[in-house]
């Protein structure tokens, strides 16, 4: 496990998160899930989904069929660690919310936070799973996470920020209210087996 802290948005990072057997089944059926994937949509500010490719460019998968039961059951396990490493109180799971994510060549999520709409105001903690085909089939693609302050109770980046590459088996997370976003990710041959891959999601309160 890494892990490395900041006063207003620490983070943990837990390396090989999943086995060797669990990670290539989990590759092996998102692959097989190709079809199933649609266009990531984004929220409103009242709340309701919409397609916004100015804003984010990705596919997405709600259903992880037997991989759901397995995150679920890890991400609880580590819950105590995560929340003393990025800093956040402990508290009562109401949710965990699950998706897998597929971004191709050309794809992206701009800067946002994860819990500024209406209906998503109890996510607390979030978290994005890297996994990809090997030898990886694409460049780009890092997690930048900047430091947040709030003004208002709107966020504002403080100028500090990092990139979090996207290590194969690796899991990062980090406060839902900071700023974030997924940089362009580059793929020369443009297949989906050649995605940056995540399993991401969050915990509510």
């Amino acid at each position: 496990m890494n892990d490395f802290t900041h006063p207003r948005t620490p983070i943990a990072l837990l390396d090989e998160f999943l086995v060797l057997e669990e990670w290539q089944s989990l590759l092996h059926f998102t692959l097989s899930q190709e079809a199933a994937f649609h266009p990531s949509e984004v929220l409103s500010g009242n709340g309701a989904s919409r397609l916004d490719l100015a804003y984010r460019r990705s596919r997405v998968l709600f259903e992880l069929g037997p991989f759901r039961q397995l995150f679920a059951e890890r991400l609880m396990t580590f819950l105590p660690h995560i929340l003393f490493r990025t800093g956040i109180e402990p508290f009562s799971v109401s949710q965990l919310e699950l998706q897998l994510t597929a971004s191709g060549g050309g794809e992206f999520f701009r800067t946002h936070t994860d819990n500024d709409s209406p209906g998503v105001g109890g996510r607390q903690v979030t978290f994005v799973y890297f996994f990809h085909t090997e030898p990886r089939g694409f460049a780009g693609g890092e997690l930048r996470i900047a430091d947040t302050d709030r003004d208002q109770g709107r966020a504002l980046e403080t100028g500090v920020s990092r990139l979090v590459q996207p290590l194969q088996n690796q899991l990062v997370c980090f406060p839902s209210g900071c700023l974030h976003e997924v940089l362009p990710v580059q793929s020369p041959t443009g297949a989906f087996a050649h995605s940056r891959f995540t399993v991401n999601g969050w915990f509510h309160r």
